[in-house]
């Protein structure tokens, strides 16, 4: 066990250095972070109308995400054996953690339905979140970086988008579109007050979408600009002993962001599941 600790935070090590050194060296070298986040076309495509069908550097992180889930789906599916390895009980407890720690404890009804869509986004961003912390050739000068595609707030939106749509389905097909609306504010409270609750609760349904949104690319994009911050400090010193020293500490940000890849994904899942629970057992 030891050994296999002191392996991972060596290949992490290497990993740093690798990523530091492929980066544009030299004196002249420009590093820009806010260049690193930037979406430049590199397939262009026509546009239909405002929407610009370019393929950027999002789309590409996208893409491999899903080969990602594609790729160990088939993988898991093929690999079941009854007594697990190491692979296949990793992935037994994440598919627990989603059945038992994320629907099962949010959720009074309707998990059999509401499973798959909560898993599927918690193993979503959590691979796209792990995507982004492997060194790519999709930097600026095609250099390898760090990216995440939930560090774009389009992406983020899509999915808080998808929770909330989701969530007034379920409301309105298990309680009635009327009954479902007006129960947002308890028919016990005072004619005046019920109706400056249910204003209340109608502007919260539109700041979830916002809340959900920004929480997840606020921390990815965050921790990322760390990472390429403390890269290109290490470049602008161009001193081996203070690129050392930054490299320690990119190391541990690193480590770190495996822990906030993880629990962005937990609590956006939980979140979800929350929502759609309340909306499917509202308080009479």
């Amino acid at each position: 066990m030891k050994r296999g600790r002191l392996f991972v935070i060596l290949a992490l090590v290497l990993l740093g250095v690798v990523v530091l050194f492929l980066l544009p060296g030299g004196e002249s070298a420009e590093f820009d972070v806010v260049e690193e986040f930037a979406t430049h076309p590199l397939i262009h495509l026509p546009s239909i109308g405002p929407v610009d069908l370019s393929v950027n550097k999002t789309v590409v992180y996208l893409w491999i995400t899903f080969g990602v889930v594609c790729v160990l789906a088939f993988f898991i599916n093929r690999g079941v054996k009854p007594v697990p390895g190491r692979f296949q009980f990793a992935m037994e407890t994440l598919y627990e953690l989603a059945r038992d720690s994320i629907v099962g404890s949010v959720m009074k009804s309707g998990r059999e339905t509401w499973f798959p869509y909560i898993a599927g986004v918690f193993f979503f961003v959590l691979i796209s979140n792990l995507v982004g912390l492997v060194p790519l050739p999709f930097a600026e000068h095609w250099s390898l970086g760090f990216y995440a595609a939930t560090a774009n707030l389009y992406v983020t939106l899509s999915l808080a988008l998808c929770t909330f749509v989701f969530t007034h389905y379920a409301g309105v097909r298990n309680n009635g579109p009327v009954a479902y609306v007006r129960n947002w504010a308890p028919a016990s409270a005072p004619p005046v007050l019920r109706q400056l609750i249910w204003v209340i609760h109608a502007v919260s349904e539109v700041f979830r979408v916002v809340s959900l949104s920004v929480r997840l690319f606020a921390n990815m994009l965050a921790g990322h600009a760390i990472l390429a911050v403390f890269f290109g400090m290490a470049l602008l010193f161009q001193n081996y002993a203070a690129a050392a020293l930054l490299q320690g500490g990119s190391v541990l940000i690193y480590l770190f962001e495996l822990f906030v890849a993880f629990i962005q994904a937990f609590i956006f899942a939980i979140l979800s599941g929350v929502y759609i629970g309340g909306a499917l057992d509202q308080e009479h």
